[in-house]
């Protein structure tokens, strides 16, 4: 008989999953979920079964928020070198005066935790014309040459005035000019005053690294001529000499044309600014990264809770997933409320997200998601269960028992409640 493809083309998008796993599972694992279902289906009573759009929702809802939730232990269970609680950060005991960034939290060569002291930080030169009025004249028309060097390079330029043009008009367009010549210098007019304006020039780079100015502007006048562009709107005028950054490192003084550095190309520490006393800098595990793992195991354990309190709501039918999942995390309520994870009156998980970030940094966190943990071990075991057989969850009523006098017959591939689900991506 052919097949009529319209029919299979439409109804593909209808059954492709929301969820997919990020783990490959292996072959073992595959057969492991075959010989489960098989079992399910052997040893399971024949239902009648009312199967709603509600019921289906339900159904596939609690599965793969199971899966989801089992996925988000694993992350949180897992002990491997490049776990999510092995990953680790930087921290500044004063992050005003000092903060540091891993380069590369898996780097197993960093620097000892050091201390470091701000003593100054470094700056850029910073150059502020005279200042004239907008709409005033000065210099007459005509082909005007300077030279500007930047940390000892030279650069030759020529910049034309035209006629009856005003201070406002030749600064706006010397300022740019200079800019856009990409020589490490941003020009700008800047006004003290209003209706009056001067140039002010501040070098890209900070420091020095030969112990003298950043950059300077000369005029190159040709003989007979009055003044140059330079000395006329004072571009040579420095307002803020150049500075390196001094810092005490360990408690020898080190100095850096930038206050940003590397050490051992593994921690970017940025300078601040000065303080009296010393920062320390040591390494702690990566709280952030860790915390999203948690609010991924929230959000995904209320999935699982929402779905069976809308079940609930919809059919009137007291939820009995929703009384398994209180029972089993019940002995461990408390503990996890100190870790900042509370239960409303409908089951629902709130975080507190400085409670977890605490427990975090104190290796609570990693103790209570640890895989041999009781809680993890007994969630596992009721994802599991769930993926497994989620029709255990709705109401349905039971035709006939199967015959345990007799050795199981039937295959996890024959039409049952169960196989079909073994399709929609998951188990």
């Amino acid at each position: 008989m052919a097949m009529n493809t319209a029919i299979y083309n439409n109804l593909i998008p209808t059954f492709e999953p929301k969820y997919t796993t990020k783990f490959a599972h292996k072959s073992s694992e595959l057969r492991s979920v075959v010989k489960r279902i098989r079992k399910e289906t052997q040893e399971s009573p024949v239902y009648l079964l009312h199967f709603t759009n509600k019921k289906q929702s339900y159904v596939l809802g609690v599965k793969e928020a199971s899966m989801k939730l089992e996925e988000t232990l694993n992350v949180l269970a897992d002990d491997s070198e490049n776990a999510l609680f092995s990953k680790r950060k930087a921290h500044s005991s004063d992050p005003e005066q000092v903060s540091a960034e891993l380069l590369d939290s898996e780097n197993e060569q960093l620097p000892s935790a050091f201390s470091i002291k701000v003593k100054q930080l470094a700056n850029a030169q910073v150059n502020e014309g005279k200042v004239f009025y907008e709409t005033g004249k000065g210099l007459d028309a005509g082909s005007y040459q300077f030279k500007v060097t930047v940390n000892d390079v030279g650069y030759d330029f020529q910049y034309n005035i035209r006629k009856d043009a005003n201070h406002r008009e030749v600064i706006d367009g010397l300022a740019n000019f200079i800019t856009k010549a990409k020589i490490g210098l941003v020009a700008e007019p800047y006004s003290p005053e209003e209706n009056r304006i001067g140039m002010r020039i501040e070098s890209l780079s900070l420091g020095t690294s030969n112990g003298y100015d950043s950059f300077t502007f000369e005029d190159k006048i040709a003989e007979g001529r009055g003044k140059g562009i330079v000395s006329y709107y004072g571009l040579d005028r420095i307002a803020v000499k150049p500075k390196n950054a001094i810092f005490d490192l360990n408690g020898a003084e080190k100095s850096s044309t930038e206050n940003e550095f590397t050490l051992g190309n593994a921690v970017k520490v940025t300078l601040l600014r000065p303080s009296d006393t010393e920062a320390e800098v040591d390494y702690r595990p990566d709280s952030d990264l860790i915390l999203e793992g948690v609010r991924d195991f929230v959000s995904n354990y209320n999935e699982l809770v929402g779905h069976s309190v809308a079940y609930t709501r919809d059919t009137d039918i007291p939820s009995k997933l929703l009384r398994e999942m209180s029972g089993l995390m019940a002995p461990y309520k408390n503990e996890l409320e100190s870790y900042g994870m509370t239960f409303d009156d409908d089951g629902f998980i709130e975080l507190d997200e400085a409670l977890a970030a605490d427990a975090v940094v104190k290796g609570e966190m990693q103790e209570m998601f640890r895989a041999d943990s009781p809680m993890v071990l007994r969630l596992r075991a009721k994802s599991e269960s769930v993926k497994i057989n989620p029709m255990e969850y709705i109401d349905k009523r039971i035709v006939s028992y199967p015959n345990t006098s007799k050795p199981p017959r039937g295959y996890s591939y024959i039409s049952s409640l169960y196989s079909g689900l073994l399709f929609n991506s998951y188990c």
